[in-house]
């Protein structure tokens, strides 16, 4: 099992950009037992953005899991696809990737504004003002926390919790279950409440759907079973922390999770 998210790790930076969704893109999502899994990275929004190359510092906290088996990403810098990687055994392979910190400024409220909005996450205005926070230059430090479900042979297994910060743990196999997919939001590895914000994002061949949906009690959410490629996307949002305050000057800090798969 990897060790994610070193203290080391949390305090380097990354190029991967804000834009929106950052998510990992499996050529295929169905591979031949032995086969090399290749996946691109890609940092947009409706399944449409800019691929990233492999990188040691960034795919530092990259793999693959099935069951307790996991290999690590590596590669030769600018790479792509960033992922290349033997499948780590028959059955469900987790591609998992944990970014180190990146940061960005808000020049004003107004465009934390629209960002907050646009991911449901307005009660941060309220505490901003409680907090006394700056009206301009705002700053926020962010991770991405990311995997990708393929099937490797019949794909039968389970998902795994990689332990890391923000992760999103498919409750169900999309590969071998029939029925609504199951996914629980998980923070610090314990589920979240009710009503935290999730987005999906479906690709069929007529395009990406985008569905909202809110975390049950349990923290899962159920997304409907039908064919298409899907990303499954949840932020988090909270001050920062002393350690990134001095080594960010961030305001704020966002945890990103994405998981994508594919329903036949």
């Amino acid at each position: 099992m990897f060790r994610l998210i070193s203290a080391a790790l949390l305090l380097l930076s990354a190029p991967v950009g804000h834009a929106h969704e950052f998510w990992i893109e499996p050529l295929d999502y169905t591979v031949a037992p032995g086969s090399t899994i290749q996946a691109r990275t890609f940092n947009g929004e409706d399944f449409t953005g800019i691929e990233y190359g492999f990188s040691t510092p960034a795919y530092r906290q990259s793999g693959v899991m099935a069951g307790s088996e996991a290999r690590p990403v590596t590669g030769e810098r600018g790479a792509r696809p960033a992922f290349q990687v033997q499948a780590a055994g028959p059955g469900l392979n987790v591609l998992f990737h944990a970014s180190p910190v990146s940061t960005l400024t808000y020049p004003n409220m107004v465009k934390f504004e629209r960002f907050l909005k646009g991911k449901r996450l307005e009660w941060a205005l309220e505490e901003h003002a409680r907090l006394k926070l700056p009206e301009e230059g705002i700053r926020e430090a962010y991770f991405r926390f990311v995997k990708s479900l393929v099937a490797v042979g019949d794909g039968a297994g389970s998902d795994r919790a990689v332990g890391m910060p923000y992760e999103l743990l498919a409750r169900t196999n999309p590969y071998t279950d029939a029925g609504d997919m199951v996914v629980e939001v998980r923070l610090n590895k314990s589920a979240v409440g009710a009503d935290i914000p999730v987005y999906v994002f479906q690709k069929t061949g007529a395009g990406v759907e985008k569905i909202k949906l809110s975390t049950a009690a349990d923290g899962t959410v159920r997304v409907p079973r039908t064919p298409g490629e899907f990303m499954v996307n949840a932020v988090h949002i909270a001050e920062a922390n002393e350690k990134l305050k001095q080594s960010n000057g961030a305001h704020w800090v966002t945890l990103w999770a994405a998981l994508t798969y594919r329903v036949e």
